[in-house]
């Protein structure tokens, strides 16, 4: 009973981690419509920043945390005006075209990476121990970043369904041709759209690489797993990752567990092809959402 209780704490604070991670793929998804195959290289290039700051400044991940975010919100923000805000056209079109640009701009921030800090995994040793909740010890490292995680997603929805800029995003991804009937300007809400997500790619980084090692070519497999996360829960669907990041995070600390890190690789996957077979529109999403 207490390795049960112990597993399932586990798979909740995994899975709040999982959420930071993929969200800022959801809300620029939402948003625009755009599946950005560099979010994952963004993750990682916001964790080996935070590293070089812990090297040579003794900065741990929570005050690398806003510094990460910053500079991927300001590359977020260069991107999208200098590259996805130039292509023009629409449709299924429109769509190849954006997601070739985002797949050749993995491939730029995924070697600049390489230059700046090589191929090596890169960690930083941070909060290693553990806290006693009866009998059931959860790692510091996990418990902070889990809970950080959470607020910072909880900030994020706050800001999408109680402030004026937050509900003209949230109005945009609805419908934007109704916004702009509204007189919203579309062009800086997308901006700002694609900004905020890269930012929250960057924090998640800072974060998580004190949890699991980062290497230059990591970004591909976060991508991934970013973009199963937000299918799972139906795509631009905000509730919807929230609970989908929850039970990845316990399908995968339940089955490594049993049955070994490869199968929890593996399950994940088996989890998302099963939704994509019995409820293609995602555990929340709307039938015709997508």
């Amino acid at each position: 009973m207490i390795t049960f209780a112990t597993l399932c704490v586990l798979g909740l604070l995994w899975g709040g981690v999982y959420l930071l991670m993929a969200e800022g793929l959801n809300l620029i998804y939402g948003v625009m419509k755009v599946v950005n195959l560099a979010h994952g290289d963004f993750i990682v290039l916001g964790g080996l920043l935070a590293f070089s700051l812990f090297e040579r400044g003794g900065l741990t991940p929570i005050a690398a945390f806003p510094i990460a975010a910053g500079l991927l919100f300001l590359i977020g923000m260069a991107v999208q005006l200098g590259v996805l805000e130039q292509i023009t056209a629409q449709g299924p079109e429109g769509e190849l075209r954006t997601l070739l640009a985002t797949f050749g701009l993995s491939y730029v921030v995924a070697n600049a990476s390489f230059l700046l800090w090589g191929s090596q995994f890169q960690s930083i040793p941070f909060l290693q121990g553990a806290v006693q909740a009866g009998p059931i010890a959860v790692p510091e490292g996990l418990l902070v970043c889990s809970l950080l995680a959470f607020g910072v997603a909880l900030l994020v929805h706050v800001w999408l369904t109680r402030t004026i800029t937050g509900k003209s995003v949230h109005a945009t991804a609805q419908s934007a041709l109704g916004a702009a009937s509204c007189g919203l300007n579309i062009r800086r809400i997308r901006t700002l759209a694609f900004a905020l997500g890269s930012a929250m790619a960057g924090g998640a980084g800072a974060l998580v690489i004190s949890l699991i090692p980062f290497q230059t070519s990591t970004g591909g497999d976060l991508t991934v797993q970013a973009f199963t996360l937000i299918a799972l829960g139906g795509l631009g669907n905000y509730p919807g990752a929230w609970l989908a990041a929850e039970l990845l995070g316990l399908t995968e600390v339940f089955t490594q567990y049993y049955l070994g890190s490869n199968a929890a690789s593996a399950v994940v996957y088996v989890v998302f092809i099963g939704v994509l077979i019995f409820r293609p529109q995602g555990l929340l999403g709307r039938v015709g959402r997508v």
